[in-house]
């Protein structure tokens, strides 16, 4: 029949997790102690933008060009003083897709870090945000490919990939209902496939059920297989 286990009062899964707030970075507790950071006061920045990937040397050398500095973190429900930030304005202006990850929700906006060796970085992978917004078919550059989302208002009523142009201009999509398209530019087609999962799991994790649109070609489908 089983023994009986003890509750922890925290049950959490404990994990590594960078977050990315409005004017920073923050470092968990977690982090903190499996990267050993609790002695270090700077840390380096690298950005592969075409990846949307950021990593992180952490170090004690104040003379080393554009490092950060690393202070403990009062913000949030941190109390015990363990976690770390550093103030990040100015990478978000660097970089627009950056910046708007700080617009999404928290859940989206933290990542967990792994541990590059060949760089001796560590590396969070970003979710594509959607930072281009358009309100006209027409100002979507040719052959962009990607993930995007149409929406309504605030209503997000489909999220889909590829060529963000031409299937927008699709027959079958002539009379769908939506303001604006909101999209990331990801060339590679295994990394589309990858990113529209994640972020129709998202919205079925938010809403209980996939966006209007992603409904309504679904059921379309069945009915013609």
């Amino acid at each position: 029949m089983g023994e009986w286990q003890s509750v922890p009062v925290n049950s959490e899964v404990q994990k590594p997790l960078v977050t990315i707030r409005v004017r920073a970075i923050a470092f968990n507790a977690y982090f903190v102690k499996v990267a050993n950071l609790e002695k270090e006061s700077r840390v380096s920045i690298k950005a592969k933008p075409d990846s949307m990937q950021l990593g992180f040397r952490f170090h004690d050398d104040s003379n080393i060009r554009d490092s950060f500095t690393l202070t403990k973190d009062g913000g949030g429900s941190n109390r015990t003083g363990k976690s770390r930030v550093i103030q990040a304005q100015n990478i978000f202006k660097i970089y627009p897709w950056l910046n708007a990850v700080t617009r999404l929700d928290l859940r989206s906006r933290q990542f967990e870090p792994k541990w590059v060796g060949i760089d001796s970085l560590w590396v969070i992978s970003i979710c594509p945000p959607f930072e281009h917004r358009v309100s006209d078919r027409s100002e979507i550059p040719p052959d962009i490919l990607g993930v995007y989302r149409y929406k309504q208002g605030d209503e997000i009523v489909y999220i889909g990939r590829g060529t963000v142009k031409s299937r927008a201009r699709s027959p079958e999509r002539k009379d769908w209902n939506f303001e604006t398209i909101e999209y990331s530019i990801i060339p590679e087609e295994a990394e589309q496939k990858k990113w529209e999962a994640f972020w129709l799991d998202r919205f079925v994790d938010q809403k209980g059920k996939l966006p209007f649109y992603n409904r309504i070609s679904g059921e379309k489908t069945k009915m013609n297989t």
